[in-house]
């Protein structure tokens, strides 16, 4: 790995850091889940506690997680820029660590397949796994919220994928000096550059849709080494 792992940790432990800004939490997006079609444009979500009813334009799955910008009014809430909220969280939600930061290697990956308490656990282990025969590594950190990051080398510059409770998901590409990302969400932007002379880096922050680098999967059948 041609970049120091110490600049690497310290964007995601920034980031992370990031999500508990209380000054800017209340315009990060947050996550609802959709409890019920009411109307065809009409929904009963689930907003941290409480139950709330509300307009979507967008199709919405009943059961299904998002992230979004939330306004609320006195009267009403609004909702805009839905993502379906990173599924890759909620496995990593999933799984025990025992270690704050958390950098596998091959050895350390086989020993959490082998001890794999459920298979929540194992098909995560398995991805991460996988994931090294096309050169992509995972970082993760398990603090007071849990976050990951996905790295993949070429030369001397990295490209990274990380996902977020409410950061929501980020791409970048990392250099030894300079380091851009791409953010979904407008208020993640503002946040990131409000904040980014914390980063040892010049940094650069735009708008545009993310990809992961490794698609997980959850049907073992489909997984090839």
């Amino acid at each position: 790995m041609p970049l120091n792992l110490s600049k690497i940790g310290k964007v995601l432990k920034t980031l992370n850091r990031f999500e508990g800004i209380k000054e800017f939490n209340a315009s990060l997006p947050v996550k609802i889940e959709v409890k019920k079609e009411i109307n065809p444009i009409r929904f009963l979500i689930q907003l941290g506690n409480r139950e709330i009813e509300t307009k979507s334009y967008i199709p919405l799955k009943v059961g299904k997680k998002y992230l979004a910008q939330i306004k609320e009014g006195k009267y009403s809430i609004q909702i805009s820029n839905l993502k379906e909220y990173p599924k890759i969280l909620e496995n990593l939600k999933k799984i025990n660590f025992t270690k704050e930061f958390l950098v596998p290697d091959k050895k350390e990956i086989m020993h959490h397949l082998a001890n794999a308490n459920n298979k929540n656990e194992f098909i995560f282990w398995m991805n991460v796994f996988l994931s090294l025969h096309q050169k992509t590594y995972h970082l993760i950190i398990n603090d007071k919220k849990k976050a990951i990051m996905q790295l993949k080398y070429k030369k001397n510059t990295l490209k990274f994928y990380a996902a977020f409770e409410n950061l929501g998901e980020i791409e970048g590409i990392l250099s030894e000096n300079y380091l851009k990302f791409f953010c979904e969400f407008d208020s993640t932007v503002n946040l990131i550059n409000l904040y980014k002379e914390e980063l040892p880096f010049i940094v650069e922050v735009s708008k545009k849709e993310v990809d992961m680098l490794y698609e997980f999967s959850e049907n073992l059948i489909n997984l090839k080494a």
